[in-house]
């Protein structure tokens, strides 16, 4: 009997066990930047894996040996020991299924050289989708991982980056904030810059020449029509490996165009809903921005000033909205279809 049930929840307990290494490889990075030699030691094996697909997602051949027994043989163990715990708290088949399935995978994945779904040489990335409810890391996220290593840990799920605040890079990046003096538009200001981001301030009409520096680009006004602005910003930086990415303050969830570009590859893209953006105090502000960004370093999309249980029914509100593609926007299949189109 235990077996029969053992099979339809193997891929389950697959998914518990990818995660537990998720919080396994967290740790590693953490190591990575100890200040005791030890550690850094411990984790050193892991810096091969990220050797072999570099900050520019190009496969380097001559370290695939090395990262199949730094890297794949270390979390097919580490998978392992997952299963034992397994074995310890559930019948055995429970583990054996399970094992088989690591095995299967594992092997899979020798048979290519370690060029998974997760891992393979990218020479333009789309933007990835976040999904409406569950919080699912395709590869497009993962491959973040290897151009900003501090971030993106998650492999298949966003759970660990969710608990340890890795669902976003800001540290050394280059952001844009129009209507920078609002009070939102300070507030946000301050705490990026807390958070190691260049921040660059602007109450004028941006151009071509300023997209063409900026990696996050913040719109604070709800009363603005974004369109031309994130289009503008789209064929500015249509060339770069990496899609832009926009934050865009809303009043209300409900908003078709944002429920758009959320799903739209060209960039990467987040709502930020906060009512009265405009009459809020400093200190109203400073908490709705340190709210924002701390749900933005978690990897979440729709992002709100409110109260938990307000912020889950306009998630709700949001992803049910009808969602409508403005008529500049170019619908493409991937990013490098606009070279081609434009």
């Amino acid at each position: 009997m235990a077996f029969w049930l053992a099979i339809p929840l193997g891929p389950l307990l697959w998914l518990m066990g990818a995660i537990f290494f998720d919080y396994v490889h967290f740790v590693l990075h953490v190591m990575l930047r100890s200040q005791w030699r030890p550690l850094r030691a411990i984790a050193g094996p892991h810096l091969v894996h990220h050797e072999w697909i570099d900050r520019k997602l190009e496969v380097q051949w001559e370290y695939q040996r090395r990262n199949i027994g730094c890297h794949l043989v270390l979390e097919y163990v580490t998978q392992l020991v997952f299963t034992a715990a397994v074995a310890l708290l559930l019948p055995l088949p429970f583990a054996i299924v399970l094992a088989t399935l690591q095995t299967l995978v594992f092997a899979a994945t020798l048979r290519y050289g370690g060029l998974d779904l997760n891992h393979k040489p990218i020479a333009m990335l789309d933007a990835y989708c976040p999904g409406s409810f569950t919080p699912l890391a395709p590869p497009t996220y993962h491959a973040l991982h290897h151009v900003y290593p501090d971030a993106y840990y998650s492999a298949y799920t966003k759970l660990i980056d969710i608990l340890v605040a890795g669902g976003a890079q800001l540290r050394g990046r280059r952001a844009v904030i129009q209507r920078a003096q609002s009070p939102l538009g300070r507030a946000l200001g301050e705490v990026l810059r807390e958070q190691g981001v260049t921040v660059i301030e602007s109450d004028d009409a941006l151009d071509e020449s300023v997209f063409r520096e900026t990696d996050v680009l913040l719109l604070c006004d709800p009363e603005t029509d974004e369109i031309p602005i994130l289009e503008s910003f789209i064929d500015a930086t249509q060339a770069r490996q990496l899609p832009p990415e926009a934050w865009v303050v809303h009043s209300r969830s409900e908003n078709p165009t944002a429920r758009h570009y959320v799903d739209d590859i060209r960039i990467n893209y987040r709502t930020l809903v906060v009512p009265d953006a405009d009459g809020l105090s400093a200190s109203r502000a400073d908490e709705a921005a340190r709210r924002a960004v701390s749900q933005i370093r978690r990897g979440f999309h729709y992002v709100s000033s409110t109260a938990f249980s307000e912020r889950l029914w306009g998630h709700l509100r949001f992803h049910a909205t009808q969602p409508i593609p403005p008529q500049q926007a170019r619908l493409v299949r991937h990013r490098s279809e606009l070279l081609t189109t434009s």
